[in-house]
């Protein structure tokens, strides 16, 4: 049973991740649920007029939107098709601004760990911390991006001393979280 659900979450997963580079996820979802609309009224006329404020064709369209998602899941578990979005992403949504926070985010929200996230971090400027995002590191430097609180997706890149930089073991989903509050439960992180 855990190994049904574990292949069930990691095909659903590998889905959403498969769908969220062709273009933003909401957009995606959006027409996908209007042209299922479209799709499954004939079949909806059969089924009750209301449930839970939902008329038939909106539950068959959702219905449908979520095999649609565990069959692009099951595609993005091949390699062929992982090469193709990889390739994408490295040539035209690289360039897209935030789409790699808005990637790490994501990866960190649905506890997906197979790729390096960006990881959150304290960047030590004199006397004071700023809260950032590892980009990259070795043993002497570090990438780090500062974002502008209490937006996550605008900021500078900097590259810094590995000694100013302090790990923190913070997800970037509860980073960029602490970020849009202005900072709040940070504090915490110092320890």
């Amino acid at each position: 049973m855990k190994s049904i659900i574990h292949f069930l979450r990691v095909t659903l997963t590998g889905g959403i991740l498969f769908l969220l580079p062709m273009v933003l996820l909401i957009v995606i979802l959006k027409k996908a649920h209007d042209t299922l609309l479209i799709i499954s009224a004939p079949l909806a006329r059969k089924l009750p007029e209301l449930i839970f404020g939902l008329d038939g064709s909106n539950l068959l369209a959702i219905a449908l939107l979520i095999i649609v998602c565990f069959v692009s899941g099951l595609l993005f578990r091949s390699s062929f098709v992982r090469k193709g979005v990889g390739g994408l992403e490295e040539s035209v949504l690289l360039y897209l601004p935030g789409y790699a926070m808005l990637k790490a985010i994501t990866r960190d929200t649905i506890g997906d760990t197979t790729e390096h996230n960006m990881t959150t971090v304290l960047v030590q400027d004199g006397d004071t911390w700023n809260i950032g995002f590892l980009v990259e590191e070795d043993e002497t430097f570090c990438t780090v991006f500062i974002p502008e609180a209490p937006r996550h997706d605008s900021g500078e890149v900097k590259i810094v001393p590995a000694a100013s930089v302090k790990k923190t073991g913070i997800t970037t989903s509860k980073g960029a979280r602490s970020l849009t509050r202005y900072g709040k439960g940070a504090i915490n992180w110092m320890s």
